[in-house]
Parts: C-alpha cells; structure tokens; sequence
C-alpha cells in the first residue's frame, strides 16, 4: 500500500469504530441511554398487601386476634346416694306417734295393728319390717275387737277355736271377759282327705270378718311366727269403720 493511500484508511477506521461503539451502546440493557430492555413480569401486589406495606406491617407482623375467654365450669354437686332397695323403709310418721304416745321406744320393735284398714305394722329396730294384711272382730255381730295395748303373750301354736275350727301360729293377746284374744292363721277345717280348707280369705286387709281375734294368711301367720314376738309391745287401735282414718 502506499503512503498516499494510509491516511485515508486511518481515518475510515476511526469513523467504523465510532459506529461500531455508539450502536452498542443502543442496544446494550445497561447503557447510559436510559433504555431499559424488557423486564420480567412481576405478580402484582394484592389490596391487602399494599395496606400492609403503608402501615408499616408485613404479614408475619399482624397481631394474633385475640382469645375468646370461656366461662370455667362450676364443679358438679355430688348427687345424694341412691337408697338401698334392701333397706327397709321408716314407719310412717303416724305409727310412730301412736308408739310414742304409749311410751315405745320409737326405734325399737313392736306392732301397732290399724282395724279401720285391717292391717299390722310391725316394726323392728326403728323399721318397718312389713305391713301384713289382717281381719279383725266384726262389730256387726257383736265380735269386736277391742282397742288394747301390751305385749305379746305366750305361743299357743295350733289350737280349736269356736264351732270346731282349727288355726295355727296362735299368738295370746289377753283374756277379756272370759274371752281370750290372739293373732293367728286363718281359721280352718279338713277336708275327707285331709287338706286344709281355709275360710275368709276374700276379708284379709279388706274388712273384719273374725270373731275378735287377729286373723293373718297362713304364710303371714307362719312369717310372724319366725319373728319370735314374745314381749313385744302392741298397741290395737278402735275401729271406727272409717277407712283411711287410723284408729
């Protein structure tokens, strides 16, 4: 190449340079130009954490809501203790007045017999060992039984009472008038083969029937026996005819 022509080419080169340099800087992302390639796309922030942002929070910095305090159980009453069905029962309070109104220990053993509802409450140790089912004098005919208090006498067992009849699990009462009174079976005579045929049975705890002394059911009669009652107290109360009335 000759001298003539180097200048020339000089100068191009310098002028190629420059071009090269300013189109790089157009298209570089980081030019002092100002213009910025595509930028990614970013999720745009919800409602919720632009008011965050402004207040100063972030999520994690929000307060937990507060408990709702719930009231604290009263403790439970402890529930009475259910009665023992074997447990027998207390005397009604009228039976015990009648007891304390003849001096018997109220807690103790004795029978109050209530002829106005033809029945025997018998009593031991302050408890109403059963209430049985009885008859008693019919005043209707002249066979009243009358009010009397006591104690139980002796074990007459089975004897003969009036007409012929027999009756078991005699109990003596007392002796009025040249009558003798006493708790007993149902009175009763034998049949051609010898079973007992018992009568008045329909007038137990319903109505008075016998001729002054207590009648009881033969299984009553044979459980009171059981009861050894020598020496109890007794108190038989007036019969008014008036039923629910005691005495």
């Amino acid at each position: 190449m000759s001298r003539t022509h180097t200048p020339w080419l000089l100068g191009l080169a310098g002028i190629l340079a420059l071009v090269v340099l300013a189109l790089g800087m157009v298209f570089s992302p980081n030019a002092a130009t100002g213009v910025v390639s595509t930028p990614t796309p970013t999720k745009t922030p919800t409602a919720s954490a632009l008011a965050g942002a402004a207040s100063g929070f972030r999520a994690a910095d929000a307060p937990l809501p507060t408990p709702t305090p719930t009231a604290t159980p009263l403790p439970t009453a402890t529930p009475p203790a259910t009665p023992d069905p074997d447990e027998p029962p207390a005397p009604a309070a009228w039976v015990v007045t009648v007891a304390e109104a003849h001096h018997i220990p109220p807690r103790g053993a004795y029978v109050v017999v209530d002829q106005n509802n033809q029945q025997m409450h018998v009593v031991r140790d302050g408890k109403v060992e059963r209430i049985l089912h009885v008859t008693t004098g019919d005043p209707r005919y002249g066979w009243d039984t009358p009010a009397w208090a006591g104690v139980i006498g002796s074990y007459w067992g089975t004897f003969q009472g009036r007409g012929g009849v027999m009756a078991d699990e005699g109990w003596w009462l007392f002796n009025l008038n040249g009558g003798d009174y006493l708790i007993h079976g149902l009175p009763y005579h034998l049949s051609e083969s010898g079973v007992k045929v018992y009568d008045g049975e329909a007038s137990l705890g319903a109505a008075p029937a016998s001729h002054g002394c207590i009648r009881l059911s033969p299984e009553d009669a044979a459980w009171f026996t059981a009861q050894k009652p020598t020496g109890m107290p007794i108190v038989i109360l007036p019969y008014t005819g008036l039923r629910g009335a005691q005495g």
